[in-house]
């Protein structure tokens, strides 16, 4: 009996450290991958930064083009604006120009009628002083002097003449006046014609200047646009690599998230299998507990029953009267006695301890037989805690798998616990069963169910409706070689996958 024990209690401790086996390397390779998924999100990040850090300095080099870009039209609209006005001032010279040479050719025309109105009096004065010469000359000055009815007459005649001769300078000097005042109006409007010509030549000179300057802010123009094109490619290819990025971060935060949500589901796990681990324990240090008392009650038996059985010869040699009297004195300690260690085994089975005195008061053989029933009773219990709570009502591995397939299509749920809005791997398996009648003990999770059920030593042994036991999950195995079970977040539940696409870890019949 402490052999049995002992060798069940060695072997519970391995399958728990198997157990715990299975899970240190799960844990561990999702520890591993979840702390590469940080690395690898740190770095993403860092790269979002720079590229964001480097696009605005891009954005700081276009605001800056930008703001000379308006300088460079604001300049290019001021040089239109003299431009124009340059314009307006060559047109308003070529207009005075025009003017002037108008007025030039008025005074002209002037300046001739006065050249001829003076050379008509120089003619005629000629031709009086001519006709005085030609005619007599000094005799003719005698001839009037002689002449003269009188002395008046002859000065009225000499102030006549003489008034004709100061007449005629004076005409004279007159037209000499208009033909010099107009030849000099004419000179200065030839000069004013000159200075408007050489103001309209500067005019000319700076407009080119302006145009060419003109010309040159808008070559800078074009130049910067260009730049700024570029940069804002640059920026937009920036753009695009953060969202990118971005996208990555997002992605690998999600698969932290995912494998945060199996490391909680593995310590969970972890945490039932102890509990489960500790709760078999306990129930094996009963079984033995109770091993042992029923040893000591049988060597307890065993040692009363020499005593009666020395007391019995011891009495042999006396009276008949004392014979019959040791008799009953013998059958009613050996009732007691049976008694006693009836009472014994019962009390190691429940795990308590009562008084003698307590025990004899059952006082019958019957009772023996009852507490003989009642601990093979207790022995078909602790089978039945190691192989799980099979229900003897005969449910069939296809009922299993066809129940199992109506859920197909259905949300997981990490934890959950509903076939139509959301469950996991462990509780697929434990409503399947139970609703089918296969199983009718408590929900345990994927790594309890190795201990569950009875069990089968290969695939190829493998029925439908049994239980495919792996690191971390748990599913039904349909006889056709594949599995129906809550795959994931992403699949829900499927009907899809070979029975082999994991390591097998145990496979487990409740049919």
């Amino acid at each position: 009996m402490k052999k049995r024990v002992v060798c069940a209690f060695l072997g519970l401790v391995m399958m728990v450290s198997q157990s715990f086996t299975v899970f240190a390397d799960t844990e561990s390779d999702i520890r591993q991958q979840k702390a590469q998924a940080e690395s690898q999100l740190s770095q993403t990040n860092d790269t979002i930064a720079s590229l964001s850090e480097q696009q605005q300095q891009i954005q700081s080099e276009i605001n800056a083009m930008d703001a000379d870009m308006v300088d460079l039209m604001i300049q290019i609209d001021a040089t239109k604006t003299d431009i124009a006005s340059t314009e307006d001032g060559i047109a308003q010279k070529e207009a005075d120009i025009t003017e002037k040479e108008g007025e030039i050719e008025t005074t002209a025309g002037q300046l001739q009628d006065a050249e001829a109105d003076r050379d008509k009096q120089y003619a005629d004065m000629k031709k009086r002083i001519q006709y005085i010469y030609e005619n007599g000359g000094n005799e003719a000055w005698l001839n009037m002097l002689s002449g003269a009815d009188s002395i008046t007459s002859l000065l009225n005649k000499v102030e006549y003449a003489q008034n004709m001769h100061d007449y005629d300078r004076k005409q004279l000097e007159a037209f000499k006046e208009v033909v010099q005042q107009v030849s000099d109006l004419k000179a200065d409007l030839e000069n004013q014609k000159a200075d408007l010509e050489t103001q309209k030549s500067d005019l000319e000179t700076q407009k080119a200047s302006l145009e060419s300057q003109q010309a040159d802010l808008q070559s800078q123009q074009a130049d910067l646009q260009a730049q700024m094109d570029e940069k804002k490619a640059t920026s937009s290819d920036y753009e695009a690599q953060i969202a990118t990025a971005q996208q990555q971060a997002n992605e690998i935060s999600n698969l932290i998230s995912q494998q945060q949500a199996q490391l909680d589901q593995i310590a969970e796990e972890k945490r039932q299998a102890e509990e489960e681990a500790a709760r078999q324990a306990a129930a094996e240090e009963a079984a033995r507990q109770q091993a042992a008392a029923e040893e000591a009650a049988r060597q307890q038996a065993a040692a009363e029953e020499a005593s009666r059985q020395q007391a019995a010869a011891a009495s042999s040699t006396s009276t008949s009267s004392g014979n019959s009297s040791t008799s009953q004195s013998s059958r009613n300690n050996s009732t007691t006695n049976n008694s006693n260690a009836a009472t014994g085994s019962s009390t190691a089975s429940s795990g308590s301890t009562s008084t003698n005195s307590s025990t004899a008061s059952s006082g019958s053989t019957s009772t023996n037989n009852s507490t003989a029933s009642s601990g093979s009773s207790s022995d078909k219990s602790s089978s039945t805690g190691s192989s799980g709570s099979v229900n003897s009502s005969g449910a069939s591995g296809s009922t299993i798998v066809a129940y199992a397939d109506q859920f197909v299509g259905n949300p997981y749920v990490w934890g959950g616990n509903s076939l139509t809005n959301g469950i996991d791997c462990s509780h697929f398996v434990y409503q399947v069963l139970k609703n089918t009648g296969a199983y009718s003990g408590g929900y345990t999770t994927s790594a309890g169910w190795r201990s569950l059920g009875t069990a089968v030593s290969s695939l190829s042994e493998a029925r439908a409706g049994d239980v495919i036991c792996y690191s971390g999950h748990v599913a039904i195995y349909d006889g056709n070689g594949g599995i129906v079970e809550a795959k994931g977040t992403k699949w829900g539940i499927t009907h899809d996958r070979s029975a082999s696409c994991k390591t097998i870890l145990a496979i487990r019949r409740f049919t």
